[in-house]
């Protein structure tokens, strides 16, 4: 960490926590005595900034200030600091690397339910008549209105959403101007704080004699404290005794109990796998691991690509490597895709390494999060386990990152800053002297290329553990299926296999990457198809419930008896969700037990856990389910996977459709098999040549070879750099008009920097959430030439569109290496 003298401290420099990119520089403040010795780097402090005040962050304490007038820090929160210099290094090259300013990087390594803001309360500080007749502007009027029928006082934020932002913002700077009304500033208070509960002590030593003298009640209080050493919580002890409050509060009157407030840990875990015996890593492993360990032992950073078919025993290599970096004192993190994937995962950690793993993702409570958060920065915890926001875990001495299923898309934020997982576990671990693990049976085409070049090391597990040998695969055409009749849900051959696999006592997934009972409604006299009215989206039929859904913006409408647009005909579902299949499935085979997992199912805390708990104690023979089944889960019992429709993803309008849809279909069959038992694998398409379809045969390489040759040709990732601009607004119009004039502003900023821009073009989700989206690709050979232009050029931008009234709606995102163009 940096230091500083304390009589040096006389001034800080500070990040502004604003969203604003013209605010994405240091500002100067004078730093009052008292705050100097508890001020660091990383410390937040309130800042007064133009008419209010402001959260900020301290990034240094320069000599000579950059102004001649300076105003003081108001105040210093009372939180540790949130980074020192090494995390300020990486959030600053997040901010370049993501087109985000500082501000929003900094916010990734806040305490998990930390996050606070000012809040602006207006108040009137005279009766409504008089404050009226001291001002002439006409929305001032409207501000006392409102104040007036809120008792006189109201929060800024409502304000707001009652006269708009420009209208209130004047009205109240002219009544504060009149001595009418006057903000006041407030800082809310964080989500998560330290949990405590009541723990009763003895306070001294009872002698036989005075327990004899005892009430029976206070007699077993002391016995039962005597028993646990001596302590223990005051609802248990209550509980486990019968004995009253009055009993304990008449002990701690004779003093010999003392109750006191005692801090406690929330803890996410719902009980773990025993800790068996580690097996024993077979040859391709072994390999593996003795290339990994002397880079952990000479705190060497390199990148490895553990490229191992599905089953092939990538988490033993996660695990030994993680003994070695404990062996060495230091700690590590461990990353996965989906939530779902986190318990199994950190069942197999924290057998291995009991009381060391902590656990953080967005389905653990905020109080919850922000104790393992706590226990980590603490040193209680060395060893994370999470998804893509553990990579923020404050571990002080990191020895190594591994990243499962480096492939997954989940790894982009679909936030600012829109930082690829991967790319920063990868700058963290360069700066920490560590290595990078990246996992996966179907790597990225861009960790494939960068293997191919020699940027990572790969190092490959050819084949299942103990040998097993990989599903067999059968591809049903479903364009000859039907026959003359209606297209049915599941093939013949795939009610053949659930019928064996079922009589056989095995288990069985059956995929679909969509949920709900069907895709759309449509009426039968006129075609009308029931859309969202916020997005340019059809509405999805939810069977449980009745109601229609938007999957985008989660708009609801309930299902109309008659068209809503001709009033005549019935509406038909059309396509399958998760919802369906599960239907047909008790149709076809009655009586076999089912369990569904999709967003529906799991929006409740712990679902995850439990839902495939009870699949793998046997409670269901077919588990139903979207993307979050298809990869990492390992249940020896499935013998059969069931794919319901291959071609989901296949027509979508994006470069990295057939790799997707590639991964998808080779995770979701590696899930049948990994026991004793062989696996089978039944793949119902439209499309059985393409090559993504045809890849699941086993040889994988024509198609790799064919994809980046089509991305060499078409200069797409991996051999550019792609940044997306989107371009929104609620007025069709305005997004069309600001796009055309943001493309001419990028073609004048990066003319002779050899970028290509494409675009604009309506987005092919073309409205989402109420607001119209046009977007401009930009492709280059390095970042770095385009990177800053691109920055200035929505400054620019900003600039042009306040020159017009609905040039204010307007907003500009830039996303580095999208995820997905849609």
């Amino acid at each position: 960490m940096e230091v500083h003298a304390t009589k040096d401290r006389e001034y800080v420099e500070v990040v502004v926590d604003s969203p604003v990119g013209e605010l994405d520089r240091p500002f100067h403040y004078s730093l009052p005595e008292e705050l100097r010795q508890q001020t660091e780097i990383g410390s937040l402090v309130l800042v007064p900034f133009s008419s209010r005040l402001a959260l900020a962050y301290v990034v240094g304490f320069p000599d000579r200030p950059d102004v001649t007038q300076l105003k003081p820090v108001a105040r210093l929160l009372d939180e540790p600091p949130l980074f020192d210099y090494d995390g300020q290094r990486l959030c600053r090259w997040i901010s370049w690397r993501y087109l985000s300013p500082l501000s929003q990087a900094f916010r990734l390594l806040t305490p998990p339910g930390r996050s606070r803001s000012v809040r602006q309360r207006v108040t009137l500080l005279v009766d409504e008549d008089e404050a009226i007749s001291r001002v002439l502007e006409p929305s001032a009027v409207d501000v006392v209105d409102v104040l007036t029928a809120a008792g006189g006082s109201l929060d800024m934020i409502a304000m707001k959403k009652h006269l708009g932002a420009g209208p209130a913002a004047v009205g109240v700077k002219a009544l504060e101007d009149a001595g009418a009304a006057v903000r006041r500033f407030t800082l809310s208070e964080p989500a998560a704080t330290p949990k405590s509960r009541l723990l009763v002590r003895l306070a001294v030593e009872p002698t036989p004699e005075g327990l004899a003298k005892l009430p029976e009640r206070q007699h077993d209080l002391v016995d039962h404290l005597l028993a646990r050493g001596g302590a223990e919580f005051q609802s248990d002890l209550l509980r486990d005794t019968g004995a009253s409050q009055s009993s304990l509060k008449s002990l701690e009157r004779k003093g010999l109990v003392e109750i006191a407030d005692e801090e406690v840990l929330r803890n996410p875990r719902l009980g773990w796998a025993s800790a068996g015996e580690p097996p024993e890593p077979n040859p391709h492993q072994r390999a593996a691991i003795e290339r990994i360990e002397p880079c952990i032992s000479a705190h060497e950073h390199r990148v490895f690509l553990l490229n191992g078919v599905t089953g092939s025993g990538k988490t033993e290599v996660y695990l030994r490597s993680i003994e070695r970096v404990l062996a060495d004192g230091r700690g590590a993190i461990v990353l996965v895709p989906e939530i779902s994937l986190t318990p199994q995962t950190v069942e197999r950690f924290e057998s291995r390494f009991p009381g060391l793993v902590a656990v953080l993702h967005s389905g653990l409570g905020s109080g919850e999060r922000y104790d393992q958060w706590r226990g980590v920065r603490e040193g209680r915890y060395q060893v994370v386990v999470g998804a893509r926001s553990a990579l923020f875990a404050p571990l002080a001495d990191l020895g190594l990152i591994a990243i499962d299923e480096e492939h997954e898309p989940s790894y982009k934020s679909d936030t600012t800053p829109r930082y690829h997982t991967r790319e920063v576990a990868i700058a963290r671990a360069r700066m920490s002297g560590a290595p990078v693990l990246l996992g996966s049976a179907t790597p990225s085409l861009e960790s494939v290329q960068r293997a191919s070049a020699g940027i990572y090391e790969e190092l490959i597990l050819p084949s299942r553990i103990d040998d097993r040998p990989m599903p067999e695969v059968e591809v049903v055409d479903m364009r000859q299926a039907g026959g003359a009749g209606e297209m049915p849900l599941l093939s013949a051959q795939m009610v053949d296999a659930l019928s064996r696999t079922v009589q056989a006592g095995e288990q069985a997934i059956l995929f679909l990457n969509r949920r709900g009972f069907s895709n759309y409604l449509q009426c039968r006299a006129c075609g009308y198809i029931m859309g969202c009215k916020s997005c340019e989206v059809s509405l999805c039929y939810h069977l449980r419930g009745g109601m229609l859904l938007c999957h985008h913006c989660g708009a609801r409408s309930p299902v109309p008896d008659r068209c809503p647009e001709c009033g005549k005909g019935p509406m038909k579902g059309y396509g399958a969700g998760t919802q369906r299949v599960e239907e047909e499935l008790a149709e076809r085979l009655p009586g076999v037990a089912s369990i569904r997992m999709d967003a529906d199912t799991t929006a409740t805390k712990d679902a995850h856990w439990r839902l495939l708990g009870d699949f793998r104690a046997g409670k269901a023979q077919v588990l139903i389910g979207t993307q979050m089944i298809a990869k990492g889960l390992d249940i020896p019992g499935v013998t059969l996977v069931g794919v319901i429709n291959a071609d989901t993803a296949l027509a979508l309008p994006d470069f990295r459709a057939s790799e997707r849809t590639y991964q998808l279909l080779t995770q979701v069959s590696g899930r049948a098999g990994r026991g004793l038992r062989p696996g089978r694998v039944v793949v119902q398409t439209f499309n059985p040549d393409h090559p993504a379809v045809r890849s699941l045969y086993g040889d994988t390489a024509p198609f790799i070879e064919a994809e980046l040759a089509m991305r060499r040709q078409a200069l797409y990732p991996p051999f550019v750099e792609l940044v997306k601009v989107l371009v929104t607004s609620p007025d069709a119009r305005s997004a069309a008009r600001s796009a055309a004039r943001m493309k001419e502003i990028l073609e004048t900023d990066l003319k002779g920097t050899g970028a290509i821009i494409l675009g604009p073009a309506p987005a092919p989700l073309s409205r989402l959430r109420g607001s119209f989206r046009w977007h401009i690709l930009v492709k280059s050979g390095d970042l770095r030439t385009v990177a800053e232009p691109i920055k200035d050029s929505v400054s620019r931008f900003y600039d042009y569109a306040r020159s017009f009234p609905a040039g204010k709606g307007v907003r500009i995102s830039l996303d580095a290496d999208p995820a997905s163009l849609l």
